[in-house]
Protein backbone atom coordinates (compact mmCIF):
# COMPACT_ATOMS: atom_id res chain seq x y z
CA UNK A 1 0.00 0.00 0.00
CA UNK A 2 2.98 2.25 -0.52
CA UNK A 3 2.16 5.70 -1.80
CA UNK A 4 -1.30 5.81 -0.26
CA UNK A 5 -1.75 8.47 2.39
CA UNK A 6 -3.11 7.62 5.83
CA UNK A 7 -5.50 9.63 7.99
CA UNK A 8 -6.34 9.14 11.65
CA UNK A 9 -9.80 10.29 12.74
CA UNK A 10 -10.78 10.46 16.42
CA UNK A 11 -14.40 10.56 17.57
CA UNK A 12 -15.18 8.67 14.38
CA UNK A 13 -18.18 6.49 15.25
CA UNK A 14 -20.95 8.94 14.35
CA UNK A 15 -21.82 12.39 13.05
CA UNK A 16 -19.01 14.57 11.74
CA UNK A 17 -16.33 12.01 12.60
CA UNK A 18 -18.04 9.22 10.64
CA UNK A 19 -18.55 11.59 7.69
CA UNK A 20 -14.86 12.54 7.74
CA UNK A 21 -13.86 8.86 7.74
CA UNK A 22 -16.09 8.18 4.75
CA UNK A 23 -14.83 11.27 2.90
CA UNK A 24 -11.20 10.12 3.28
CA UNK A 25 -12.10 6.58 2.14
CA UNK A 26 -14.01 7.97 -0.86
CA UNK A 27 -10.88 9.89 -1.85
CA UNK A 28 -8.67 6.80 -1.73
CA UNK A 29 -6.99 7.26 1.66
CA UNK A 30 -6.19 4.63 4.25
CA UNK A 31 -8.01 5.50 7.48
CA UNK A 32 -7.57 4.55 11.12
CA UNK A 33 -10.82 5.44 12.87
CA UNK A 34 -11.15 5.48 16.65
CA UNK A 35 -13.76 6.03 19.33
CA UNK A 36 -14.94 4.22 22.44
CA UNK A 37 -17.33 2.09 20.36
CA UNK A 38 -16.01 2.33 16.81
CA UNK A 39 -16.37 -1.41 16.15
CA UNK A 40 -20.15 -0.98 16.57
CA UNK A 41 -20.30 1.80 13.95
CA UNK A 42 -21.79 1.01 10.57
CA UNK A 43 -18.70 1.18 8.37
CA UNK A 44 -18.50 -1.17 5.41
CA UNK A 45 -15.51 -3.51 5.69
CA UNK A 46 -12.54 -2.22 3.70
CA UNK A 47 -8.85 -3.13 3.45
CA UNK A 48 -8.23 0.62 3.69
CA UNK A 49 -9.99 1.02 7.05
CA UNK A 50 -8.76 0.03 10.51
CA UNK A 51 -11.02 0.45 13.55
CA UNK A 52 -9.52 0.95 17.01
CA UNK A 53 -11.86 0.91 20.02
CA UNK A 54 -10.72 2.94 23.00
CA UNK A 55 -10.76 6.17 24.96
CA UNK A 56 -8.46 8.64 23.18
CA UNK A 57 -7.96 10.35 26.56
CA UNK A 58 -5.82 7.35 27.51
CA UNK A 59 -2.22 7.34 26.25
CA UNK A 60 -2.39 3.59 25.51
CA UNK A 61 -5.28 4.12 23.09
CA UNK A 62 -3.44 6.88 21.23
CA UNK A 63 -0.36 4.65 21.01
CA UNK A 64 -2.49 1.77 19.69
CA UNK A 65 -4.03 4.06 17.05
CA UNK A 66 -0.62 5.37 15.89
CA UNK A 67 0.92 1.88 15.85
CA UNK A 68 -2.05 0.57 13.86
CA UNK A 69 -1.58 3.31 11.25
CA UNK A 70 2.15 2.65 10.95
CA UNK A 71 1.89 -1.15 11.15
CA UNK A 72 -1.01 -1.63 8.75
CA UNK A 73 -0.56 1.28 6.35
CA UNK A 74 3.07 2.40 6.82
CA UNK A 75 2.49 6.10 7.50
CA UNK A 76 0.55 8.87 9.19
CA UNK A 77 -0.17 11.86 6.97
CA UNK A 78 -3.24 13.49 8.49
CA UNK A 79 -4.91 13.64 11.89
CA UNK A 80 -8.45 14.87 12.44
CA UNK A 81 -9.07 15.46 16.14
CA UNK A 82 -12.84 15.23 16.32
CA UNK A 83 -13.27 13.47 19.68
CA UNK A 84 -14.80 15.74 22.26
CA UNK A 85 -17.34 15.76 25.04
CA UNK A 86 -19.44 18.50 26.53
CA UNK A 87 -22.56 18.92 28.60
CA UNK A 88 -25.07 21.70 28.18
CA UNK A 89 -25.66 23.11 31.62
CA UNK A 90 -24.66 25.96 33.83
CA UNK A 91 -21.01 26.25 34.81
CA UNK A 92 -21.99 26.01 38.49
CA UNK A 93 -23.64 22.62 37.89
CA UNK A 94 -20.53 20.81 36.63
CA UNK A 95 -19.08 18.12 38.88
CA UNK A 96 -15.36 17.54 39.26
CA UNK A 97 -15.77 14.17 37.51
CA UNK A 98 -17.33 15.89 34.49
CA UNK A 99 -14.48 18.39 34.40
CA UNK A 100 -11.96 15.51 34.52
CA UNK A 101 -13.71 13.75 31.61
CA UNK A 102 -13.60 17.00 29.61
CA UNK A 103 -9.89 17.37 30.30
CA UNK A 104 -9.13 13.75 29.50
CA UNK A 105 -10.90 13.62 26.15
CA UNK A 106 -10.71 17.22 24.97
CA UNK A 107 -7.15 18.02 26.05
CA UNK A 108 -5.18 14.89 26.81
CA UNK A 109 -6.68 13.00 23.87
CA UNK A 110 -5.68 15.83 21.54
CA UNK A 111 -2.15 15.93 22.96
CA UNK A 112 -1.56 12.15 23.02
CA UNK A 113 -2.54 11.45 19.40
CA UNK A 114 -1.18 14.70 17.96
CA UNK A 115 2.28 14.25 19.51
CA UNK A 116 2.58 10.71 18.17
CA UNK A 117 1.31 11.69 14.73
CA UNK A 118 3.55 14.75 14.38
CA UNK A 119 6.61 12.74 15.43
CA UNK A 120 5.77 10.18 12.75
CA UNK A 121 5.10 12.84 10.11
CA UNK A 122 8.44 14.47 10.82
CA UNK A 123 10.31 11.15 10.68
CA UNK A 124 8.68 10.44 7.29
CA UNK A 125 9.87 13.80 5.97
CA UNK A 126 6.74 14.20 3.84
CA UNK A 127 4.78 16.68 5.94
CA UNK A 128 1.17 16.30 6.94
CA UNK A 129 -1.71 18.03 8.60
CA UNK A 130 -3.49 18.23 11.95
CA UNK A 131 -7.10 19.38 11.97
CA UNK A 132 -9.04 19.93 15.18
CA UNK A 133 -12.82 20.13 15.19
CA UNK A 134 -14.15 21.81 18.32
CA UNK A 135 -17.39 23.24 19.59
CA UNK A 136 -18.06 26.92 20.15
CA UNK A 137 -19.76 26.74 23.54
CA UNK A 138 -17.92 29.76 24.90
CA UNK A 139 -20.22 30.06 27.88
CA UNK A 140 -19.58 26.48 28.92
CA UNK A 141 -16.73 24.90 30.84
CA UNK A 142 -15.70 23.27 27.56
CA UNK A 143 -14.34 26.68 26.56
CA UNK A 144 -11.42 26.04 28.94
CA UNK A 145 -10.26 23.03 26.96
CA UNK A 146 -11.05 24.72 23.63
CA UNK A 147 -8.85 27.64 24.65
CA UNK A 148 -5.98 25.31 25.52
CA UNK A 149 -6.40 23.44 22.23
CA UNK A 150 -6.32 26.77 20.38
CA UNK A 151 -3.12 27.74 22.22
CA UNK A 152 -1.49 24.39 21.38
CA UNK A 153 -2.54 24.74 17.73
CA UNK A 154 -1.02 28.23 17.71
CA UNK A 155 2.29 26.85 19.02
CA UNK A 156 2.28 24.07 16.39
CA UNK A 157 1.56 26.62 13.66
CA UNK A 158 4.49 28.85 14.65
CA UNK A 159 6.87 25.95 15.21
CA UNK A 160 9.15 25.16 12.28
CA UNK A 161 11.04 21.87 12.12
CA UNK A 162 14.76 21.79 11.28
CA UNK A 163 14.01 19.98 8.00
CA UNK A 164 11.94 21.70 5.36
CA UNK A 165 8.80 19.70 6.14
CA UNK A 166 5.36 21.18 5.65
CA UNK A 167 3.14 20.61 8.65
CA UNK A 168 -0.17 22.42 8.66
CA UNK A 169 -2.71 22.81 11.45
CA UNK A 170 -6.32 23.95 11.39
CA UNK A 171 -9.07 24.37 13.92
CA UNK A 172 -12.67 24.07 12.78
CA UNK A 173 -15.44 25.08 15.16
CA UNK A 174 -18.81 23.38 15.21
CA UNK A 175 -21.72 25.63 16.12
CA UNK A 176 -24.67 24.16 17.95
Amino acid sequence: MAGKRTAIVTGASQGIGAAVVQAFLDRGYNVVATSRGISKANFAPSPHLALVDGDIGQAATADNVAQTAIGKFGSINHVVNNAGIFAVKSFTDYSIDEFRRFGSTNLEGFIFITQLAVKQMLSQGTGGSVTSITTSFVEQLHAVSRSNTRRTTSVLTRWRPAKSTLLSTRTVRRSF
